[in-house]
């Protein structure tokens, strides 16, 4: 059971968590959501022991943990195995027995009880470790190629090295998990085993993460962190339970909030006319007993605006419920209806160097397609399309034809955001936006506050700024691209869930057509009407 009372942590004279408390028990899950530095991955590194809070207290009750990192910052001039020690204990650990088993028989009765304390511990560690077969049938689920333990890991990309991660903690066989976006660089094969995993285990589970049918199939609550001014809520239920809390108090908040503005304006309209019928008499009359009654109607106008300033003092009054984020509205609503067929893949072979991802391709995209790609990682979706949009590098295509319309606009997205960096290094991204658009600084902050930048944000140089902001960036750049072809790998990667959803329902008003390369599979559900696999050299509808 994991246990956390009255959690605060300060970073950088900044208070990231306060007052935070839950309780995980054994085979609950707890998601933690928030936005992008409200301070979800900070939590996680207080449980597992990496970082003291400055207030509270959090327990494991005995459990070990495995914790999986978003982000392996650390290791970059080791091997995979000094990284991931669990992962490849077997094969340090198997030839260390036997010597132990040797020096045990040949040690003499002074040296015997260490001898056996040695292998004894030797054996247990052994016998904790998961089965090789268990790490081998999720190596093969995760479609991670063999590796040895003395492969550098700067040799590795992020993706080997999640499912790496997900692996060692396969092996260690612990009693409660840590895990901080498990789904990033995931396949949806990969996301199957996970979803196995995290179904079948034992312990508690404090689960960070972006992916929404991941929160709404496995948790039992939510953590939501918010920002500064508001406190972190423990709410019972999955992710889409919350939203539709969330919408049922805003519109208990707006019901609240109109009914407190029709009270006040109907007490003000009370005031006005009692003014003027006071003053009517005054001005009207000398006489003692008309105006007596004036000076009690301007007696009750008085109690009347201290009951009003009274209420508005009291400091409950409800505020303005906050604007729903309803997406960016931009180029995406505007896209040219000329072309009905804008592309045609046909019967095309795709090779990057010497391997063949593609021999027999084939399928058309029409204005208003929303289609999905999807298929192992490797499978060649990224590779088709950067071919499609003219970003070809080593990429070969052999027999068939990719046919764009004559009236095809391209806005094409890639997977890494870190091509947009500019060669000048102080470049801000209000400078940048405006390279790739004539528009003035003013609305470039406004075209960038509409995708969530804060203003300090918006004036920040771009290399300087998170994977989050550089992805809203990228998207942000696209938007005033005019295209009516989008061609999208992996949009949603990096984006907390209000910039996910901002991203989602401004791509709702898109008049053009889409074809866009994701492992989301919220995103597919509830946007695509076609899905195309990517599989075994070609792409076939599902």
């Amino acid at each position: 059971m994991i246990r956390v009372s009255d959690l605060s942590v300060e970073l950088g004279g900044r208070a990231i968590l306060d007052g935070v408390s839950f309780t995980v028990a054994d085979g609950r899950v707890l998601g933690v959501v928030g936005p992008n530095g409200s301070g979800k991955t900070t939590l996680l590194r207080v449980l597992a022991g990496e970082l003291a809070p400055d207030r509270g207290h959090a327990t494991l009750d005995g459990a070990a943990a495995g914790y999986l990192r978003q982000v392996h910052a650390d290791g970059a001039d080791q091997s995979i195995g000094e990284v991931y020690p669990n992962l490849f204990a077997a094969e340090t650990l198997d030839p260390a027995l036997t010597a132990a088993a040797e020096q045990l028989s040949r040690a003499p009765a002074t040296e015997a009880e260490s001898a056996s304390a040695t292998y004894d511990g030797l054996l247990d560690r052994l016998s904790r470790l998961a089965p090789p077969e268990v790490i081998e049938d999720a190596r093969a689920a995760l479609g991670l190629r063999s590796l040895s333990a003395t492969t550098p890991v700067a040799s590795l990309s992020g993706g080997e090295l999640g499912k790496l991660g997900l692996l060692d903690l396969v092996a260690a066989q612990p009693q409660a998990l840590l895990l901080d976006e498990p789904t990033n660089h995931l396949d949806l094969e990969g996301i199957d085993w996970l979803d196995g995993y995290l179904e079948s285990f034992a312990g508690p589970i404090v689960l960070v993460s972006h992916d929404r049918a991941l929160l709404d199939d496995h948790v039992d609550q939510l953590l939501v962190l918010a920002d500064q001014s508001e406190r972190a809520e423990l709410f019972t239920g999955d992710y889409s339970s919350w939203l539709g809390e969330l919408a049922r108090r805003r519109e208990e908040q707006w019901a609240r909030y109109e009914r407190e503005r029709r009270e006040e304006r109907k007490m003000r309209r009370a005031i006005q006319a009692a003014e003027s019928r006071a003053r009517g008499i005054e001005q009207r009359t000398i006489d003692f007993h008309y105006r007596k009654r004036a000076l009690k109607v301007a007696r009750r106008v008085t109690t009347m605006k201290a009951r009003l300033q009274r209420e508005h003092d009291r400091g409950d009054r409800t505020e303005r419920p906050a604007k729903v984020v309803e997406g960016i509205r931009g180029q995406f609503g505007e896209a040219d209806r000329s072309a009905t067929r804008l592309l045609e893949v046909n019967g095309i072979s795709m090779s990057v160097g010497e391997r063949e991802l593609l021999y027999d391709a084939s399928f058309v995209i029409e204005r208003g397609d929303r289609a999905v790609l999807v298929g192992p990682n490797g499978s060649g979706k990224t590779s088709l399309l950067r071919a499609i949009a003219g970003d070809r590098g080593q990429i070969v295509i052999g027999d068939g034809r990719i046919d764009l319309a004559a009236s095809a606009r391209i806005g094409w997205l890639p997977q890494d955001d870190r091509a947009l960096l500019p060669d000048d290094p102080d470049l801000t991204a209000v400078a940048f936006l405006r390279s790739a658009a004539e528009m003035s600084e003013s609305e470039a902050y406004d075209h960038l506050h509409r995708f969530l930048f804060a203003h300090e944000a918006a004036g920040a140089r771009v290399t300087s700024l998170s994977p989050g902001e550089l992805r809203r960036l990228a998207l942000a750049r696209l938007v005033l691209g005019g295209a009516n072809l989008l061609l999208l790998d992996e949009p949603t990667n990096h984006l907390d869930l209000p910039a996910r959803e901002a991203f989602e329902a401004t791509l709702e008003g898109f008049a053009g057509a889409s074809l866009i390369a994701t492992h989301d599979r919220y995103f597919i559900e509830h946007f695509a009407d076609r899905v195309l696999l990517v599989e075994n050299g070609g792409v076939r509808a599902t």
